[in-house]
Order: structure tokens, then C-alpha cells, then sequence
């Protein structure tokens, strides 16, 4: 049985919580992932990452790198991999301990869209102004 993503995970170390409308971006995700990509799959191997990440685990370059410049020269945003699927996300620093996903994305190239990297810019400034 597929789990769901759930707007707020509570881990041991962090917090991961979803910006508005980001469940409904990794839905939309979904649709464009092929057949043979088992959705079930991908949808646990995301939940299993955003635990992995809540409960302070080791997360892997491959599967967590850093993908770009957050606004004003506020650090990095990461990238939850799990391909074909993308979530963007940072780790607060008006929020304590709390990491928030921007958005999910299909991605069947690995270059950072400009599309993506304005979303993320969207979303922090909502969170953290």
C-alpha cells in the first residue's frame, strides 16, 4: 500500500512541512512518471527520504545535494532525488529546526530550471520574511 505525504513530519530532529500547494505539485509530478516507474515506489522512497532527513540520518550527495542560491545571499536549497521525482527544499532559519519543501517537479534532465529556482525563491520569502 502507498503511504501519503503529509503536509507536516515531525522527526526526532526536525520538522519537514510542505509550502502551500507542494503535495499538489508532487501529484502533478506523478502523472509524468512512466509505467514502468512504479508511482508506489517513488512515493515511498520521497516519504522515506523526508523521514530519513526529520529523524537527523545521514542523507547521501546523491540523494540530498545542494541545488542552488537561496534569496539575499541566505544560503543553499537542497533537493530530495529520487528520479524521476525532485522536491526543493531549505532549512528555516525564522523557523527552528524546520526544513520546508518548495515544490515537487518531474525532472528528466539534471540541470536546475530557472522555473524551479523562482518557485524556491516564492517560498522562502513567504516562510522567511
Amino acid at each position: 500500500m502507498t503511504e501519503k505525504l503529509k503536509n507536516k513530519h515531525v522527526g526526532t530532529h526536525f520538522t519537514v512541512e510542505h509550502c502551500d500547494k507542494a503535495i499538489d505539485s508532487f501529484e502533478d509530478a506523478l502523472v509524468s512518471v512512466s509505467p514502468h516507474k512504479k508511482k508506489k515506489t517513488v512515493t515511498n522512497a520521497i516519504i522515506q527520504l523526508i523521514d530519513r532527513l526529520a529523524n537527523g540520518k545521514r542523507m547521501s550527495k546523491e540523494n540530498f545535494p545542494q541545488e542552488g542560491n537561496l534569496p539575499q545571499g541566505k544560503g543553499k536549497f537542497n533537493a530530495f532525488k529520487k528520479i524521476p521525482v525532485r522536491a526543493y527544499c531549505w532549512l528555516s532559519t525564522k523557523h527552528p529546526n524546520t526544513y520546508f519543501i518548495s515544490h515537487y517537479t518531474y525532472k528528466d534532465k539534471q540541470k536546475l530550471d530557472k522555473r524551479d529556482i523562482d518557485k524556491v525563491h516564492a517560498n522562502w520569502n513567504s516562510k522567511e520574511k
